[in-house]
């Protein structure tokens, strides 16, 4: 069964952020005087760096297509037709270039993934959540992953809950995540965040519940949708 060539993802042909890239260095040296320096900066910092992310996404996301393959989940001539999922390439290729974590690549990766398989959610949903990962924070994602399921997520990460009979969302982020409950600003802008797009169910990470409803799903039907796009 073919498929897919990772040794070609390095092309040869000049990328169009490569050829910005050779523009702006043909601007800067034709700048009398400070030129020559400010050219040097330029290759320094920024030679190639744009066209190393990109083939790094592109060999990333190749080699989880071909394990589909070989599994006979997927074809390449049928990833060929799939408009949804070319689409789905060509913006994850955009939006990698702008970041550089590793949890937002692997979502984005996963998310690639996903638009490949029959189960891929419609083109609306699909546009809604790669927006929304080209403008969240990791911690976004952290959060919607520990609320999808948190007693699951508790042993998954060999964490320990809180053993309080009535406890908050914040209490449980806290013995989660300690780093983001240190900064209460950016938590509640995320928070916010998460509810105000309607994908968490409760709007006060302080209000009180019972240990059993802080430990179960607080993500909505459509962030459950988001959640399960990116894994």
């Amino acid at each position: 069964m073919e498929k897919i060539n990772l040794e070609a993802i390095d092309s040869k042909v000049e990328p169009i952020d490569e050829k910005l890239h050779r523009i702006g260095r043909v601007a800067i040296g034709a700048v009398p005087i400070v030129g020559s320096p400010l050219l040097e900066i330029f290759n320094s910092l920024l030679e190639a760096p744009l066209n190393k992310r990109r083939t790094e996404t592109m060999l990333a996301i190749g080699a989880a297509l071909n394990d589909l393959i070989d599994q006979g989940v997927v074809t390449e001539a049928g990833l060929k037709k799939n408009e949804a999922f070319i689409s789905t390439v060509a913006e994850v290729c955009n939006i990698s270039l702008r970041n550089h974590q590793a949890e937002k690549l692997e979502a984005l990766r996963n998310a690639v993934i996903n638009s490949a398989l029959p189960t891929c959610p419609s083109d609306d949903y699909r546009q809604i959540f790669l927006n929304f990962v080209d403008v969240c924070t990791v911690s976004h994602i952290r959060l919607l992953k520990l609320f999808e399921d948190p007693e699951r997520w508790f042993i998954e990460n060999n964490r320990v809950k809180p053993y309080q009979t009535s406890v908050s969302l914040s209490q449980i982020i806290a013995s989660a995540m300690p780093e983001l409950i240190e900064n209460h600003e950016i938590l509640d802008s995320i928070w916010s965040d998460l509810y105000q797009k309607g994908l968490v169910e409760v709007k006060q990470l302080e209000m009180i519940l019972s240990a059993d409803s802080c430990l179960s799903k607080q993500n909505t039907k459509f962030g459950s949708k988001l959640v399960a796009f990116l894994s």
